[in-house]
């Protein structure tokens, strides 16, 4: 806590967060208690006594003190990286160890060693401890079993914290408007078990806000759809068919999705200086000013592009196994108008599961870092966005009768922030800073385009280029709504040029994409076609913040938090008033039980 005080606002915080932490802790520790007495209970029923009982349970001690220790000194480099303490993040991350290693060895080696030394000789001792204490054998009597059985009494009510109706929680002790304070009190083993938990009941998250009746669910999501969809099906309730704005001509579609690139980095958003290439496309392109992420990761941010499907609590679709096989995203439609679908990437396909569940859902095609041959630089995601974006145009170039669907993933700015040398003048004095990758990224992006306008593709493609989310989204709010703030805009063939400052989501995109393309093929998306919004619509953006999600309109935000009721701010020039909390209707809720319920009862696909 000491790390973050000047986030702790005053002494009613810093108490809310020493008496929250106590309870944490306490409920940690008597879970940690609990099994060991249940088992000195049980010894006297079974013939497991003496040594096994007294030395299994001195290593179950020993190893949730190392677990405990690893956690807390892990923390401080995590909450710098994602402004909280470890939680589902952590264990989602072990699923790519190359990666991870890499980027900590290259990234917090300094904090590496220490966490590694730390660790070590805390373990190193208390096992050497435990061995000296082995020597000391105790007897435990049937009485002292029977006075066990009032000691779990205790132990389960510690585990509790009380005698409330639900057990203790990260919501019990949540108190700021800061979601990093909110976490606290809390200390990382317990958030990452927590996490662990909710992971394993992934099917009933959107219980977290509490539940609406399903036809009323159903209507407010379809009131919220565009005015002119026409539903097919009550079996798919948002299976629709939607009158398209472009020509159907099989132009070719071109989707790049830029690594970690927030508003802060692109000077055209009131950002850093940092993107000349992207700049120069808000006055030649539909370009987008107020456009949200529906996430912090890039699961996130292609689940919403490429799907058109909403956020959730739960993991990104990419890696829930009910949407390994007709889970709809637009390749599907695509492909049944004959268009040859690619995804094309820098690092390692199988990272969250990209891979599969494209191949499995409509693309034909995946090229990743072990399809390229000697490229000009590797890094630890892969190979450099430059290599990337060359064997991009190699595949759109070549010449083929079907129309093409590329999706194109960049990597070079992600943590370590490596990329070739004497490409760009650093904007930072060190060079792999997340400064300095953005104006890599934006320099390889920019060659890029001009070798399609060059190529003349653009008179016979739709091109979007679109970030999936920003880097290291924190702030001193429940969601820090500014932080999922996003550059994106769309060329081509047909597009008219404007500077878009309608407020607008990542689920839109992909219903759009359609539209100027022509197709009017039915889909199940949310997602409005910006290309024809009635006068009076102002836009609405969804964002899901860890546990928490926010729904966003021009005047105020709706907040749904795990274990509360929806709580709705006021909205003005950007700034939200978390001062004067209003109650909130039930639209946020229905958007957030939709996603699961959708996906747990397999609705968002097409008709067979």
């Amino acid at each position: 806590m000491t790390l973050y005080f000047d986030r702790v606002k005053d002494v009613d915080s810093l108490y809310q967060i020493l008496w929250g932490g106590l309870r944490i802790d306490v409920s940690l520790v008597a879970q940690v208690v609990a099994f060991p007495c249940l088992l000195l209970l049980l010894s006297v029923l079974t013939w497991f006594k003496g040594k096994f009982v007294h030395r299994f349970i001195r290593i179950w001690c020993w190893l949730f003190f190392t677990i405990m220790v690893l956690m807390e000194a892990a923390t401080p480099s995590f909450i710098n990286e994602y402004d909280t303490r470890p939680n589902r993040l952590f264990v989602e991350y072990l699923n790519s160890p190359n990666e991870v290693a890499g980027m900590l060895l290259k990234g917090y080696w300094v904090q590496l060693i220490v966490v590694i030394l730390l660790v070590s000789a805390l373990s190193y001792w208390t096992f050497r401890w435990i061995k000296v204490k082995q020597k000391h054998e105790s007897s435990f009597s049937p009485l002292a079993s029977v006075a066990m059985v009032f000691v779990l009494l205790v132990l389960t009510l510690l585990i509790r914290s009380g005698f409330q109706h639900r057990p203790i929680n990260p919501a019990m002790v949540a108190f700021s408007n800061d979601s990093m304070v909110n976490s606290l009190p809390l200390n990382s083993t317990y958030s990452l078990m927590y996490a662990i938990y909710q992971m394993g009941n992934e099917a009933s998250a959107s219980k977290l806000y509490g539940s609406i009746n399903e036809a009323e669910m159903l209507k407010i999501i379809r009131q919220n759809m565009s005015p002119k969809a026409e539903f097919l099906s009550d079996e798919l309730p948002t299976l629709h068919t939607n009158q398209a704005t472009g020509q159907q001509n099989n132009l070719n579609l071109i989707v790049v999705v830029e690594e970690s690139l927030g508003a802060q980095f692109v000077g055209s958003l009131g950002g850093k200086p940092l993107t000349p290439s992207i700049d120069s496309y808000r006055d030649k392109s539909w370009f987008f000013t107020d456009l949200y992420a529906t996430g912090t990761r890039s699961a996130r941010g292609l689940e919403a592009i490429t799907t058109g499907f909403l956020p959730s609590p739960a993991r990104a679709v990419l890696k829930l196994p009910k949407a390994q096989k007709n889970f709809y995203t637009i390749a599907q439609t695509l492909a049944e108008q004959g268009y040859q679908n690619t995804f094309i990437y820098g690092g390692e396909s199988h990272f969250d599961n990209m891979k599969g569940f494209f191949l499995a859902n409509g693309f034909h095609r995946s090229i990743d870092q072990n399809d390229y041959e000697n490229p000009q630089f590797l890094g630890n995601w892969g190979v450099s966005d430059e290599d990337l974006f060359n064997r991009a145009y190699q595949e759109i170039s070549s010449p083929t009768e079907q129309p093409q669907f590329t999706l194109i993933f960049t990597s070079s700015n992600h943590t370590p922030f490596e990329f070739p040398d004497n490409k760009i003048k650093l904007y930072d004095k060190e060079k792999n800073t997340v400064n300095n990758a953005v104006k890599y990224a934006d320099y390889a992006l920019g060659k890029f385009l001009g070798q399609l306008e060059q190529g003349g593709h653009l008179e016979n493609s739709i091109v979007m280029v679109v970030a999936d989310h920003d880097a290291r989204v924190m702030g001193e709010a429940l969601v820090p709504v500014n932080r999922f703030h996003i550059p994106g805009f769309i060329l081509g063939q047909g597009v008219k040029h404007q500077v878009d400052q309608t407020l607008v989501s990542q689920i839109d995109l992909a219903p759009t994409l359609l539209s100027l393309l022509g197709i009017e093929s039915p889909n199940p998306m949310l997602g409005r076609d910006l290309s024809q919004l009635e006068d009076n619509y102002h836009g609405r953006a969804i964002m899901q913040y860890a546990d928490k999600q926010a729904f966003l309109t021009e005047d105020k935000v709706v907040i749904l938090q795990p274990e509360k009721k929806p709580v709705s701010y006021q909205r003005s020039n950007g700034q939200i008033d978390y001062n004067h909390p209003l109650i909130a209707n039930n639209t946020a809720l229905a958007f957030a039980q939709f996603a699961s319920w959708s996906y747990n009862n397999e609705k968002y696909k097409l008709a067979k």
